[in-house]
């Protein structure tokens, strides 16, 4: 997991390839991922960003559910 310090490192927007490094996933999933709905993700052009400050309250969401506990699908 990323902590504070960490985050505090990162530029106000990523790219997917950047997700993909701060996450440790596959450039792949990080293309599903800002695809998906509910995702904090945007486009500029054919350019996916993701907003920094969302995207770490769109993950505490999602581990701090019941539903990740049940092992959900993103």
């Amino acid at each position: 997991m990323i902590d504070q310090k960490e985050t505090q490192k990162l530029p106000p927007l990523l790219t997917p390839q950047v997700l993909a490094e701060v996450l440790g996933v596959p450039i792949s999933f990080c293309y599903t991922l800002v695809r998906s709905k509910g995702f904090p993700s945007f486009r500029v052009g054919k350019k996916w960003l993701i907003a920094t400050d969302k995207l770490m309250a769109w993950i505490d969401a999602q581990t701090s559910s019941d539903e990740c506990r049940d092992e959900k699908k993103v």
